[in-house]
């Protein structure tokens, strides 16, 4: 073994361009497989950083009709704690909050999170500086103002200062101490996203200002339960002894656990959320898929040039097997070749991963929060890379290693070497698995280049051009209800007094973000299927906000400003809500009775897009700031220009009112976009790159097999000319016999194309999986590029001299 290496590596030094180029195109493939590979690592298969035996944990989330992961209530949480102490060694609960971190007397938006006091405890985690929370801090309604800062918040707002134990900081207007940082690799159960900060669960009223009494409300529900399985309980054990707590909670509480039950997902399988898991694994396939194929076609590219080198060392072969040689030894030495050739594209396609996966690292969503992919070389990433190279170095080089050692002793002794039918079939196999495995890529990426297409013209049921957006909650600097309404009063009457703002609104949630709200409706008259969700989800907004959205109102009217505390309480519906609770019927003057009081219905709008692009028609209604007050909004403006280039007049505005004031999120509708396209985007963009590659592989592996196939045709043709066949009938007999491969193989390709656009229906828009102009355009480019490959060589081939072609062996 040892010696079929040393003769490897004096074959891969002898030939330096030969080297280059099989070194060059297996390190592209298989650099591209690890960074792909370092992103699912990252999303799917990797553990929680930072937690102690992350198996362990799992995630308990409430479950109705039509919704399965619903978020839990404070008394929920604690009803869970106490009695589910035979299957969870603990029990906690967290959750996102925005605070008004005030540093060097500027405050800014950041987002914590808020956790029950064994949060740290339960997943394991210890600080590297101070403590963690104790248990009774989770005890006394605001009696612990305590917080555990993040290492990245630690370093940067506040320097990495060594003193910062026990110093205080000020959020949302009340002092705090911390008390320790928590470590570098801990993000929480959300892996990529970095809190800023900690604070107990006993800090609700200073997290939740205006929403004291929801700490005491079983239907709050707004927070996540954590728990820890106890050693040798199984997540089925735990599935089943929710169902039966639920049960003991229908007795106590009947109320609300109508129609209620729990979900217990493994965190391991949780990811982001369980909501978005199927989407997750779904593109992550889809993506391992077209950058394998890639793979692929760069190993028949190389099985080709490995094919033709066996020519020149026919000679070679045949008299080491005429010696004695076993052919088998023969096959383990050409082997070995190859696998080095792999092993050292394996070593230079970290180089490529490690550029793409930097590349990568540095998307940031359109939102101020702390995102981090965190893509890297992980010792399971580089454990690929060795698996994707091993099996390159075996797949392009199994086909020229059983072709090279079964050369026709006598031709290839006297130097002649045919390429004989064998040869000529593995040759032309080869064109044809490359044609197929390059139809299915450019489909594919045709595919998802014009899903990305739909994506950005959908009807998404408002306008959101001239658009800017900014989140602000004055409940965060310390104002009561009445100091806040004030404060959204004068900033909205000086902003629509501006000649660049055509109208101002503001709202609680934008459409197709990362947020949702939703509440209990019953219809008066109506009877509700056994298992129909009866949760609708709502945005509270103020007058003028259909006009700034540029939401068509169908039927009736907007909120005004009689719609206020002394009105009956009035509520908008759209037409999907309409046609579901009144079919046929004027839904107009009808009652929706929810957030515990009958609302008027108003009015109707069109139904649009309010969580996911791809979402089917959905119930939705709207209700009026000003008969159910939120502090914390949206700021939407709608300007005459660049609503970009207004962002530094509304900061301006808001420090005139409070130079304190903190925005956050300030960015175009247009920006505000690109979380609900994020996925179409990424998947155009790395499939559209993946599918030039693809391309342009192809046609060089094309171009290289029809070269080789001339040049060992080289007497063959100069035999038919010298008989009288001409330039034009050579090239046409090459271009004939060429492009029937192509053809082959093209068919071959469609046919597993159609397939995989089956496969990749649910991830499509408009289309649904089959699009003829994608069909119908990839072939014919493919079919051009072919062309172009095989005419060159053939081309060149038939301006031969007769004499001298045939002067040639």
């Amino acid at each position: 073994m040892l010696n079929d290496l040393r003769l490897a590596w004096r074959l891969f030094i002898k030939s330096p361009g030969f080297t280059a180029i099989v070194v060059t195109t297996l390190a592209l493939g298989i650099g591209l497989n690890t960074a792909v590979f370092s992103a699912v690592d990252a999303l799917l298969l990797r553990p929680l950083p930072g937690v102690r035996a992350p198996q362990e944990i799992v995630q308990l989330y409430r479950s109705y009709p039509g919704m399965a992961y619903g978020s839990s209530s404070v008394p929920h949480y604690q009803s869970v704690r106490e009695r589910a102490g035979d299957v969870f060694s603990d029990v906690g609960i967290w959750e996102f909050d925005p605070f008004s971190l005030s540093s060097n007397g500027h405050a800014q938006r950041e987002l914590g999170q808020m956790v029950s006091a064994n949060y740290f405890s339960l997943l394991g985690v210890q600080p590297i500086k101070g403590r963690l929370f104790l248990p009774d801090e989770d005890i006394g309604r605001g009696a612990h103002p305590v917080a555990v800062l993040s290492e990245p918040t630690w370093r940067t707002t506040f320097g990495g200062d060594p003193a910062i134990i026990g110093k205080q900081i000020v959020l949302n207007g009340r002092a705090y101490s911390v008390i320790g940082i928590a470590p570098a690799e801990f993000k929480g159960i959300i892996s990529v996203v970095q809190p800023t900060l900690w604070i107990p669960l006993s800090q609700w009223n200073d997290a939740r200002p205006g929403n004291e009494d929801g700490y005491e409300r079983r239907d709050q529900n707004s927070m996540n339960i954590i728990a820890r399985l106890k050693p040798g309980v199984t997540v089925a054990s735990a599935r089943a002894r929710m169902t039966a707590l639920i049960a003991e909670l229908q007795k106590v509480y009947p109320d609300d656990y109508t129609k209620s039950g729990m979900t217990v997902v493994p965190q391991s399988e949780a990811g982001v959320h369980p909501m978005f898991r199927s989407a997750e694994v779904g593109l992550s396939a889809i993506v391992m898929a077209v950058v394998a194929i890639l793979l692929l076609i760069a190993c028949v590219n190389v099985a080709n040039l490995f094919l033709a080198r066996a020519r020149d060392r026919a000679r070679e072969m045949a008299i080491r097997l005429s010696l004695g040689a076993r052919r088998s030894a023969l096959i383990r030495q050409l082997l070995t070749e190859s696998l080095l050739f792999a092993g050292i594209s394996g070593l230079a396609s970290i180089a490529v991963a490690w550029w793409a996966i930097g590349l990568a690292n540095q998307i940031q969503l359109p939102f101020d929060v702390g995102f981090s992919a965190d893509m890297r070389l992980s010792p399971m990433v580089l454990l690929f890379t060795f698996g994707a190279s091993l099996f390159t170095g075996l797949l392009f080089g199994i086909a020229p290693a059983l072709q090279a050692t079964r050369p026709s002793l006598v031709p290839a002794l006297k130097g002649e070497a045919p390429a004989g039918r064998s040869r000529a079939r593995a040759s032309s196999g080869l064109v044809v698995a490359q044609m197929a495995l390059s139809i299915v890529l450019l489909v594919s990426a045709g595919l998802f280049l014009r899903n990305l297409r739909e994506a950005t013209t959908i009807d998404k049921g408002f306008d959101s051009s001239h658009l800017l957006i900014a989140n602000v909650d004055p409940s965060l600097q310390g104002y009561d209800k009445p100091r806040s309404e004030e404060f959204y009063r004068r900033l909205i009457q000086r902003l629509a007094a501006m000649p660049a703002v055509s109208s101002v609104t503001t709202s609680s949630l934008m459409p197709l973000g990362l947020s949702n709200n939703d509440s209990d409706v019953s219809i008066p008259g109506y009877t509700a299927n056994p298992n129909e969700m009866m949760s609708i989800a709502n945005n509270q907004v103020s007058a003028g906000y259909f006009k700034t959205m540029g939401v068509p109102i169908l039927k009736g009217r907007g909120f005004e400003a009689r719609d206020n505390l002394t009105a009956q309480k009035a509520i908008v519906v759209n037409q999907h809500f309409a046609d579901h609770f009144w079919p046929g019927q004027d839904p107009i003057g009808k009652v929706v009775k929810t957030f515990g009081s009958d609302h008027v219905v108003i009015g109707v709008t069109t139904t649009g897009k309010y969580q996911r692009l791809g979402e089917d028609p959905t119930s939705y209604m709207y209700l009026s700031f000003d008969q159910h007050f939120d502090a914390s909004r949206f700021l939407l403006i709608r300007t005459t220009g660049d609503p970009i280039a207004f962002a530094p007049t509304l900061r301006a505005e808001v420090a005139a009112i409070d130079a304190d004031m903190p925005l956050a999120d300030v960015r175009s509708a247009e920006a505000h976009l690109g979380i609900a396209l994020l996925p179409a985007r990424l998947t155009g963009a790395v499939l559209g790159i993946f599918g030039l590659l693809g391309l342009g592989l192809a046609a060089i592996g094309i171009y290289g097999v029809m070269a080789y196939a001339v040049a060992q045709r080289t007497r063959e043709i100069g035999i038919r000319m010298a008989i009288g066949a001409g330039r034009g009938q050579v090239l046409q007999l090459l271009m004939r016999q060429g492009l029937a491969l192509v053809i082959t193989g093209m068919i071959v390709g469609l046919t597993l194309a159609v397939g995989a656009a089956q496969l990749a229906k649910s991830q499509l828009y408009g289309s649904g999986g089959f699009d003829v102009i994608t069909f119908a355009a990839v072939p014919l480019v493919l079919l051009a590029v072919a062309a172009l490959a095989i005419w060159l060589p053939a081309r060149r081939a038939s301006g031969m001299d007769p004499v001298a072609a045939l002067r040639r062996e």
